[in-house]
């Protein structure tokens, strides 16, 4: 059995068409699986379970045989139905940048974002599959417009694909794990009375993506490799309150990285500046980390609330903070929308 092409389309901000798809995240650390279940106005997690990776280097990361059987019996120990799944995608295997072009057609403008894809990603077309969100809407003879270019290797998600069926699972579609968490922030924020510009931070274990959003939308992205900052003074930095004290130094030059960006935004823009950081990701609670951005940035920051989307009652609760999870809700939940890769399974 063999995974297939991956369909050259992205769908855009459309909505799954199964209920209880059971969403996986494969991350070079950790794989983490979850299946909402219910029909109320609030969503149970139906089953959950964490996997730690291979240590690389180790016999297990050589071969795919011991993963797949520990997801076999994650499968079968937590509860979890059916096989249909969808998948988060890692930052680290995604590419994501902002460009400007002319306004064009739609058909016009889709070719232009494939051809940026493979000139970015220096490979043959046919092994790119490419996307884009709008950030600012052109006019035909006037200003350009700007996009977000979300584009991956199809063999890159054709070997997760093929892990994932493997363990038995058939997987539908896949995401970029950092846009499926924007997308849940920016529903929870837009159900607020008056819509502020606020920021949103996904943390993960090599790469943090921030994003600017307002009442149109998306206006802002960036996604960028963060560095600890070990061989920082752990005085230079002020903080407050003692718990965070001795950690918000390893945090300043991902701080500085953000704070660079708003002020960028905000020189193009004035009065952009946003209202709060919401943070989300398996490293948004990190000691330190919220001390840090609000120490440098000046900005108020917020943990997205991962028991606002779901009832978490039924299920042991999975170790480290539930932030972690909310790219797996926004892809579980049967009412959001989603930018994500369809795949399609044949047997050979």
């Amino acid at each position: 059995m063999e995974v297939g092409r991956l369909q050259r389309m992205i769908s855009v901000f459309k909505s799954p068409s199964q209920r209880n798809q059971i969403a996986v995240e494969c991350d070079e650390r950790v794989i983490r699986l979850l299946q909402l279940g219910g029909s109320g106005a609030t969503p149970a997690v139906h089953a959950v379970a964490t996997l730690a990776t291979p240590e690389p280097g180790s016999d297990e990361a050589t071969s795919d045989e011991h993963l797949v059987r520990r997801i076999k019996e994650a499968l079968r120990g937590g509860g979890f139905s059916g096989r249909a799944c969808t998948i988060s995608l890692p930052s680290k295997s995604i590419l994501t940048e902002c460009i400007e072009l002319p306004a064009l057609a739609s058909d016009e403008m889709k070719e232009s974002v494939s051809w940026t894809a493979v000139d970015r990603l220096g490979v043959d077309r046919s092994n790119v599959v490419a996307g884009h969100l709008p950030i600012r809407a052109g006019t035909l003879g006037g200003p350009s417009s700007e996009v977000l270019v979300v584009a991956t290797l199809r063999d890159s998600v054709n070997r997760i694909a093929s892990l994932v069926t493997q363990a038995g699972l058939e997987p539908h579609r896949a995401e970029l794990g950092s846009l499926a968490a924007m997308r849940l922030a920016w529903g929870q924020v837009k159900s607020m009375a008056s819509i502020p510009q606020f920021a949103f931070l996904h943390l993960e274990s090599e790469r943090a993506t921030l994003a600017l959003l307002n009442g149109s939308g998306l206006a802002f992205h960036r996604s960028f490799a963060w560095e600890s900052s070990a061989d920082l003074n752990r005085g230079s930095i002020p903080v407050a309150g003692a718990e965070d004290e001795s950690h918000a130094w390893r945090w300043r030059q991902m701080a500085e990285e953000i704070l660079l960006c708003l002020r960028h935004v905000e020189r193009r823009a004035v009065g952009s500046w946003p209202a709060f950081i919401l943070m989300s990701g398996s490293l948004a609670e990190e000691p330190g980390v919220a001390s840090a951005i609000r120490s440098v940035c000046g900005a108020e920051t917020r943990i997205m609330d991962a028991e606002q989307f779901a009832d978490w009652s039924m299920v042991d609760r999975p170790r480290g903070p539930l932030s972690a999870w909310t790219s797996l809700l926004s892809m579980a939940l049967p009412t959001t929308a989603a930018l994500a890769i369809k795949t399609q399974k044949r047997v050979a």
